[in-house]
């Protein structure tokens, strides 16, 4: 299977260089018996393929066959991406962070994952906690919620916890 993986927001924080451990869990997991490409959107690594590549190698993800770099707008650019393979390349799977990236990826024939993962480790940690469970609806809602509170979350720099 070839496997196609989007660095940020599944490999590495969008917010720093720090790697997503489930992310990197899923990345060797799938590269053991699948052929895996990475996408680097342009703004992940400040349209370096070199800065891309020296991150990748510090922090173990050297199992993939290439690295894509689209050159597209950024909406339709993972997509614009995945196409510029060989024509001959089956793409079966993509692992992507963003809901609008998925939705588009899968009107466009595409199966995909999309990769979650909370900003907070514990739900009471969030400065709107409720105590009720969301509804799948609000999903998308909940990480642009979380990313938002977690940039703005003065105790990430006031010391530790």
């Amino acid at each position: 299977m070839n496997v196609v993986i989007s660095i940020e927001g599944v490999l590495k924080r969008p917010e720093s260089d720090a790697v997503i451990p489930a992310g990197q869990l899923l990345y060797h997991g799938l590269a053991e018996t699948h052929v895996v490409h990475l996408v680097d959107e342009d703004e992940t690594f400040n349209r370096s393929k070199l800065l891309a590549q020296n991150w990748l190698k510090r922090n173990g993800f050297t199992k993939h066959i290439r690295l894509i770099k689209p050159n597209v707008s950024e909406r339709y650019g993972l997509r614009g991406g995945i196409q510029s393979l060989r024509p001959d390349l089956h793409v079966d799977m993509v692992v992507v962070s963003d809901p609008t990236v998925a939705s588009d990826l899968l009107a466009a024939g595409y199966t995909t994952v999309l990769f979650t993962h909370p900003r907070y480790t514990r739900p009471q940690w969030k400065p709107d906690y409720r105590g009720e469970p969301r509804a799948w609806d609000d999903l998308v809602a909940e990480i642009e919620t979380q990313d938002q509170h977690y940039a703005q979350d003065a105790r990430r720099t006031a010391g530790p916890l």
